[in-house]
């Protein structure tokens, strides 16, 4: 089963939260945004939004007219990809803009990350084409997952793995072309894509170094470097920072309060297919291993605790469990430099860590190695 990667869902953003946030001080505009709309009746909101840097902000908002006809002008404060909001609509869609960046926009207002098309600029051109295959990689893979599932023999689901992983090259190779283009501030943009697919670490240290003579003040430069920090200190060898999160029951439950067994953090969510699939290997694992001085470390990347205690429930994960229930912007996650799930890391009695991203075979020999 393939992994479960934030960044392929990034053409789709909730945007009720963003809509309510305060509107950017007034500034200069340097973007113009136009465009005509279906199924937007007469005074409906349009809001364009800044979501980057851990931020929610609404730069400009329009009204639409009779005809669904719009237009708005805005101040981008950097080259970066955007988002276009509808007033009660729950995704967003992409639009790449930059200072003198005039973009027209078409489309479904109740499905515009399905069917809307910018157009208006080179990097518009790029960015759409760009997501529309990554939209129709992910469909392609989830149509996948229900076959795999249903498969009752090794040489079915093995067919479908292949499928899998050609998918998963596709879109690897797709983000890796317009990687190397670190002109465009698109670049670090599709790097970002790759970001926990250990494969693709080298490739990933090679553009950023690239990007950080280039483009410096990138907004997507600046996050790749971050990762790379956070990988060293979450690599194999260093001391596991320690997570101080609080377990079902709100008592906090450190990482540290299990040292001196062999103790593996897996990183996971109830929402999340793969790690689902997972668990019954992970249960076994467990069970043979937990009188010996082995523990796991359950972290949820969920945000609803009655789904993730649920989940707990119906795969019989025994183990300890704490969330701080903030999805992918965990603290735990983020200091670990989770990109993808499941995530596992391996730490010794000591506190340091000795294996990263083991699953089912890998994990269990590593696991009766050291405790045989």
């Amino acid at each position: 089963m393939p992994k479960i990667y934030p960044f392929l869902a990034a053409a789709l953003l909730a945007v009720p939260a963003m809509a309510q946030r305060a509107k950017l001080p007034n500034a200069k505009p340097n973007v113009e945004i136009s465009g005509k709309l279906q199924n937007a009746p007469a005074g409906t909101k349009v809001y364009v939004v800044d979501a980057g840097n851990g931020r929610s902000m609404r730069l400009d908002s329009a009204t639409v007219d009779g005809q669904g006809r719009f237009r708005l002008r805005a101040r981008v404060p950097d080259a970066a990809v955007y988002y276009l909001a509808v007033e009660k609509q729950q995704e967003a869609m992409g639009l790449p803009l930059a200072a003198g960046s005039k973009l027209q926009v078409s489309g479904d207002a109740t499905r515009l990350v399905q069917t809307g098309a910018v157009r208006g600029s080179a990097e518009a051109d790029t960015y759409f084409s760009f997501q529309q295959a990554r939209m129709r990689n992910m469909e392609q893979l989830r149509a996948l997952t229900g076959p795999y599932r249903a498969a009752q023999d090794e040489a079915t689901k093995a067919a479908i793995e292949r499928q899998f992983e050609a998918l998963e090259a596709e879109a690897e190779n797709r983000a890796k072309r317009l990687a190397r283009q670190p002109a465009s501030y698109l670049a670090p943009y599709a790097a970002l894509t790759l970001l926990g697919n250990q494969a693709q670490a080298a490739f990933l240290d090679s553009v950023t170094a690239v990007y950080q003579k280039v483009q410096p003040l990138s907004r997507y430069t600046k996050a790749l470097l971050e990762h790379q920090a956070r990988q060293q200190a979450t690599a194999v060898g260093a001391l596991a920072p320690d997570i101080q999160l609080a377990g079902a029951d709100g008592q906090l439950i450190p990482l540290s309060s299990l040292r001196g067994k062999y103790v593996m953090i897996d990183f996971w969510a109830s929402w999340c297919g793969p790690c689902r699939q997972e668990n019954p290997n992970v249960v076994r694992l467990y069970n043979a291993y937990k009188n010996k001085g082995f523990e796991i470390y359950g972290v949820s990347l969920d945000q609803d605790k009655d789904k993730w205690l649920k989940a707990i429930r119906a795969d019989g994960l025994t183990w300890t469990h704490v969330s701080d229930l903030k999805g992918w912007q965990s603290k735990a996650g983020q200091a670990y430099g989770v990109q993808s799930i499941p995530a596992t890391v391996l730490i010794d009695p000591q506190g340091r860590i000795i294996a990263k991203n083991l699953r089912g075979e890998a994990l269990a020999k590593k696991v009766a190695a050291l405790l045989p």
